[in-house]
């Protein structure tokens, strides 16, 4: 079968003319003019201007390109040709196969889930044209069936988030924060963070779980027992702490929950370093120079006049032209930048405001004084260091050492505390801080037993699990005979004889003092070093310390990855989705946030 391109080449007198598109035209069973008049149907005459475009021909025009993408706005009387493919003019129009169409439904959701579109995405004529332009056949389902698919898929997702979380060899750290949506629909949030045998940080969101009663102490820790039922782990067995601000009923359901379950209350550290500079902020100098600065912002932001002027200035004085910004006054790391870049455009701004076009006489007021600007010039001094911890401890890739933030005076005071001082042994399970500098000499001391006892306490666990040991046997022998309250915390009486007959209980402690002694005997690695690299490649020389080291850095400093999953969750209950359900909005946080 013959096909014949029909292309403009020829020039003629008179106007140019471009034909639209170039058709293919079935000749065998049409004649001569029977093809000549489909040409001519075929054809979309534009007038072009002559000396445009290659050889004089030119594209078509905006006019041309603004009805092709808009059809709808035709004019009135102008139909709308659909263009044909090649194979319809063959008669092999191409068919949508069902394995096709199952592929791109699936991914379709991954659009939905992982750039956070609307279940309604699905049914917008927009959409639905472009779906059977790129895959002719294929019937796009309904919202309603995205929605089962999504259910599905959660349920699949959580499946094997639980089945990764029953495989790991060390305790889990979670964070939690609460969060009110623009439906006034409150949430709590639950991440989980572990070390895997690869010594690599793992990180999953858990879920934002509605919430529907008053956030009460009683009631928060009541819903992280919930949390930790659904995903079948153990408070009191598998969790070694729980990251949280410090605002009041989260405080109180953390002391709940750490008398009950024996887990460690570990504060945020960027939100007791808000709180720090927030208080330290409010002294009056700072305050009144801060709000001068404040004034200044706001007047450029809404004078289009002093804007303009200023990026002229920029041009002239050769600064780089970057927009000044607003602060939140409730974030002081806010507040820090637009110090920062006020103090970068000092010159320009002001020379923007000396001049009379911009600001009246009345207004020269807006301008801060000599003394204003060299306190914050001092502020963006002093807050530097502050901004700098708080984003290198908001990462969730690698150890966050919050405990190196902490003072002598105030780790002295945590060592006096009951419950788990999971910031102290986590610096000297830190390769880079194991010689506790900042530590007196008996507080290292105390560090290094409780240390060496807890390193011994997962040596007994490794060799409990060992079906040919002696301990192992008793588990196994024993093992239907409850234990009383003496006993799960002293130890029974049968282990404390079958360990004093045990010929290696006492090579094994020789073992794992032996052990710890070698660990703070060496030297400190550069702070710039990876210590799960390093513990990654010390392992087999120290297996009883590395089993707690992994427990204990694998704590985060702040409650950010929570706060982060909110940002996510705020771009999917959106103005647009605020009629979603909370089930269905957990659901999409949660794959959004897990799924690859």
């Amino acid at each position: 079968m013959g096909l014949t391109l029909c292309q403009a080449g020829k020039k003629e007198a008179g106007p140019k003319y471009y034909p639209g598109a170039i058709r293919a035209v079935e000749t065998s069973t049409q004649g001569k003019e029977n093809r000549q008049e489909s040409l001519e149907e075929e054809r979309r005459e534009v007038p072009l201007t002559s000396g445009s475009g290659r050889g004089g021909v030119s594209h078509p025009d905006e006019r041309h390109n603004a009805k092709s993408l808009f059809p709808s706005q035709l004019a009135q009387g102008q139909s709308r040709t659909k263009q044909r493919t090649l194979p319809s003019y063959l008669g092999k129009e191409a068919q949508c196969t069902p394995q096709k169409a199952a592929e791109l439904s699936k991914r379709i959701l991954r659009v939905i889930v992982k750039d956070m579109r609307p279940l309604s995405l699905v049914e917008g004529e927009a959409f639905i044209d472009m779906i059977e332009y790129a895959c002719p056949g294929f019937k796009c389902p309904s919202r309603w069936w995205f929605t089962k698919q999504l259910e599905k898929a959660y349920q699949c997702v959580l499946d094997d988030l639980k089945g990764n979380l029953k495989k790991r060899s060390s305790k889990i750290t979670l964070t939690t924060d609460a969060w009110t949506s623009i439906a006034t629909e409150a949430y709590l949030g639950v991440t989980c963070h572990y070390i895997n045998e690869n010594w690599e940080m793992v990180s999953f969101v858990l879920c934002t779980k509605p919430l529907e009663d008053r956030h009460t102490g009683d009631n928060i820790a009541l819903w992280i027992e919930e949390v930790a039922e659904k995903f079948d782990f153990s408070l009191h067995d598998d969790v070694q702490a729980i990251v949280h601000d410090n605002a009041a009923n989260v405080v109180k359901a953390l002391r709940i929950l750490e008398e009950k379950h024996g887990v460690a209350s570990l504060r945020c550290a960027g939100h007791t370093t808000q709180l720090i500079v927030n208080h330290a902020l409010k002294e009056p100098r700072i305050n009144k120079a801060l709000g001068a600065a404040r004034s200044l912002v706001t007047y450029f932001h809404s004078s289009e006049v002093a804007t303009l002027k200023l990026k002229l200035k920029q041009e002239q004085m050769g600064t780089p032209q970057h927009k000044l910004s607003q602060d939140v006054p409730i974030r002081w790391n806010s507040s820090f930048y637009m110090i920062k870049r006020l103090l970068e455009q000092r010159w320009p701004v002001t020379a923007t405001l000396s001049d009379p076009e911009v600001t009246k006489a009345a207004k020269h007021y807006l301008d801060m004084r000599a003394d204003q600007w060299s306190i914050l010039g001092d502020l963006h001094q002093a807050l530097e260091p502050f901004e700098q911890a708080t984003v290198f401890l908001s990462g969730e890739a690698y150890v966050t050492p919050q405990q190196r933030l902490l003072q002598d005076g105030r780790l002295r005071l945590l060592m006096t505390r009951t419950g788990k001082n999971v910031c102290i042994f986590a610096a000297a399970l830190d390769p880079r801080f194991r010689k506790l500098k900042f530590l007196s000499t008996d507080d290292i001391l105390k560090v290094k037993i409780k240390l060496q006892t807890l390193a011994l306490d997962a040596r007994r666990v490794r060799v409990r699990e060992e079906p040919d040991s002696p301990s192992g046997q008793l588990d196994h022998s024993r093992g239907q005979k409850p234990k009383s309250v003496l006993d799960t915390l002293l130890g029974s009486d049968e282990e404390e004889e079958m360990e004093d007959d045990d010929p290696a209980h006492d090579q094994r402690e020789d073992a794992v003092r032996n052990e710890v002694l070698l660990y703070f005997g060496g030297k400190a690695i550069p702070k710039d070093k990876n210590p799960l690299q390093w513990w990654k490649e010390n392992e087999t020389k120290f297996p009883s310390l590395a089993v707690v080291a992994r427990s204990y850095l694998a704590a985060p400093a702040t409650s950010t990855p929570s706060e982060r999953l909110f940002s996510a969750a705020g771009t999917i209950v959106s103005k647009k989705r605020a009629s979603l359900t909370k089930e269905h909005v957990d659901m999409l946080t949660f794959l959004h946030s897990n799924s690859k």
